[in-house]
């Protein structure tokens, strides 16, 4: 038998790994039920937070391993936006953000796989919010990009990044400051959303200013064909970092 390529190696440990941490958050979920002290409930509460996030990071992982499985084709990136805001407005509202959206062609398709489009501007969206400041803003503008190509911008009003710090952003498991401001993730986000990107022919760029916010600008190639119509918001999305 030969042997296994560093994806496939991957892909089989990351299986391996996520039924033991299932059946760990499954008992540690079974444990908050019952009458607990402070203590013991604070014990069990790092348990199912530190299983939720391996089963996270065991999810990116997986990610990564597949990162060439893509089914490419026109998709409508209006309602691509529009699903992946509806699911993080209550994030969103948690920290009084202002979010607002604009597509300049509603019909604007890209070329792309549209669960991994899902995936990008969730993380993307994700990140904007929980690196935003509280009563900040959250904008998404979607828009042609010359004659072959599709824009999209996902602006915050946060802290901004250094250039260093710009330096960094893409490398994963990098989180800059984000674990001592007790901001949950575990690096991978980024990198997979650029991952993504460039598997389906785009790119993902950042401009920042410290004490102003950041931009980032996912660009995708164009379809001249039809997206695919709503597919409702019963989809199964893959979780953001």
């Amino acid at each position: 038998m030969g042997m296994l390529s560093d994806r496939e190696a991957l892909s089989r440990a990351s299986h391996e790994l996520r039924t033991p941490l299932n059946a760990i958050l499954g008992f540690g979920q079974l444990l908050a039920l019952d009458p607990l002290s402070d203590g013991q409930r604070h014990s069990v509460e790092q348990i199912i937070a530190g299983g939720r996030h391996l089963l996270s990071l065991v999810e990116d992982l997986l990610d990564l391993s597949s990162v060439g499985e893509l089914s490419i084709g026109p998709v409508m990136v209006a309602e691509e936006i529009a699903h992946a805001v509806a699911l993080s407005r209550p994030l969103a509202a948690e920290r009084s953000l202002a979010v607002d959206v604009e597509v300049l062609e509603p019909t604007l398709t890209a070329h792309v796989d549209a669960r991994r489009l899902q995936q990008i501007l969730l993380n993307l969206i994700s990140n904007a919010i929980k690196y935003n400041r509280p009563g900040g803003s959250l904008t998404v503008h979607a828009r042609p990009d010359g004659d072959d190509r599709v824009s999209i911008e996902v602006r915050d009003t946060g802290r901004g990044l250094t250039e260093a710090e710009l330096a960094r952003l893409f490398v994963p498991f990098e989180r800059l400051d984000a674990a001592r401001r007790g901001i949950e993730g575990n690096g991978l986000g980024l990198a997979l959303s650029r991952a993504l990107a460039e598997a389906m022919d785009g790119t993902i760029e950042v401009a920042s200013t410290p004490d102003e916010g950041s931009v980032f600008t996912l660009r995708l190639p164009a379809s001249s064909q039809p997206g695919t119509p709503p597919r409702g918001t019963e989809r199964q999305l893959a979780g953001v970092a």
